[in-house]
């Protein structure tokens, strides 16, 4: 299977780039969505654990990771990869003058393990059949 892509028409984004230069870029689009019920439903296809088997697992899984998370661990599933979570702050001038106010919002990393690297790696692209559009749009599109 192949990711696709339409390219779109944006402002040159290089370094030094003359002002007003437009460069041609692709961009891929997600051609549909998985939701919790339908993975359960693959994953239980895929083994002999029942689809109500499959959900209690990943809810598990998503309640574990979030208390761990919460806790300041890394959670690493092997070939899969590892979950942790990080937050930047802003600075201050002297240790004293430094409070917990002054970090950013925290966000989670996930850094894929072998198998997910594998699937990165191997990619191919397709480009997306041709769309004629009637409405007026302030983006430049190239089909």
């Amino acid at each position: 299977m192949a990711l696709s892509y339409s390219l779109i028409k944006r402002r040159n984004m290089e370094k030094d780039a003359p002002v007003g230069s437009k460069l041609v870029y692709g961009s891929t689009r997600t051609t549909s969505r998985m939701d919790l019920n339908k993975l359960c439903d693959a994953i239980a296809a895929h083994s002999t654990a029942s689809r109500g088997d499959v959900m209690l697992v990943l809810e598990g899984l998503i309640y574990i990771l979030t208390e761990r998370l919460q806790a300041g661990t890394v959670v690493s599933m092997g070939n899969f990869g590892n979950f942790r979570m990080v937050a930047g702050s802003v600075g201050a001038l002297t240790e004293e003058e430094f409070n917990t106010s002054m970090f950013k919002k925290p966000r989670i990393i996930f850094k894929p393990g072998i198998l997910l690297r594998e699937v990165t790696n191997n990619a191919k692209f397709e480009k997306l059949q041709t769309v004629t559009v009637t409405e007026q749009c302030d983006k430049e599109h190239v089909y």
